[in-house]
């Protein structure tokens, strides 16, 4: 009888155990833990020992992973990404996310809030880098161009099923999340601010910056992403393709 006891108090707390790493991941105390589970501290320290020994029966008969894996947030992220370009960015729920990630629904909701919350840290996180502060700048503007070009050349061709799926949903989550931007609309906006800077420097003849950024991010994305999708051609090679843009691109200007 005292042996089906323990194990009915095993069960037990390991059962509360679990709910506890869903609620808070590993950060649960004994008190919490004891209360949750009903028993006395002094009985789950004789029968199961410290937390240490609890979460490794966890992983071990649980299948519970993530435990002792503080890439929590970038595993589900990169779930995200799967899932978000096979299905689209609004119709993945957080249940669909947790299961690819194989993380607890709780685990996701405990790191992004909400789906908004994820999809502003999934964009954020899938957004490139753009070689446009002022610590970045060699103060040669057609070298800083070339930068930034051969950037997101190489950017839209490794992410090629991302940048579609940015263009096909943007009026879609753009009206479901009116404070999110959509990334291509804030690095039009980044990329005419840098061609200003460039016209009030004297080093660009006079235009406006809005329509040089379209044209320009138009080609870019004319070489990374329609040849090699609607035309069936290879992907570009992004620094010679970078060459060629920027000099198309500051030839055209200065000629204009």
């Amino acid at each position: 009888m005292s042996s089906q006891n323990d194990l009915a108090v095993e069960k037990e707390v390991l059962r509360a155990a679990r709910e506890l790493v869903e609620e808070t991941a590993v950060s649960f105390t004994m008190d919490q833990l004891a209360a949750k589970a009903g028993v006395s501290r002094a009985t789950i320290y004789r029968q199961l020992g410290g937390k240490k020994a609890i979460l490794k029966r966890l992983v071990d008969e649980h299948g519970l992973d993530e435990l002792d894996q503080p890439d929590a947030p970038s595993r589900i992220l990169h779930a995200a990404r799967k899932l978000f370009a096979e299905e689209g960015l609004l119709t993945p729920t957080m249940e669909q996310v947790a299961a690819e990630a194989n993380v607890g629904v709780a685990t996701v909701y405990r790191h992004f809030s909400d789906k908004f919350g994820l999809i502003r840290a999934f964009l954020q996180a899938s957004h490139p880098y753009l070689p446009l502060e002022q610590a970045d700048m060699s103060g040669d503007m057609r070298q800083d161009l070339l930068r930034l070009v051969e950037t997101m050349v190489r950017f839209i061709v490794e992410n090629q099923d991302m940048v579609r799926l940015s263009f096909s949903n943007a009026r879609e989550w753009r009206d479901q999340f009116s404070n999110l931007r959509p990334f291509q609309e804030r690095t039009l906006n980044r990329v005419a601010s840098f061609l200003q800077s460039q016209i009030d420097a004297g080093q660009l003849h006079r235009c406006d910056p809005q329509q040089a950024a379209t044209a320009l991010l138009g080609m870019i994305l004319s070489f990374g992403l329609i040849m090699p999708t609607f035309y069936n051609l290879p992907n570009p090679e992004p620094r010679e393709t970078a060459v060629f843009i920027t000099n198309l691109f500051l030839d055209g200007l200065n000629q204009s």
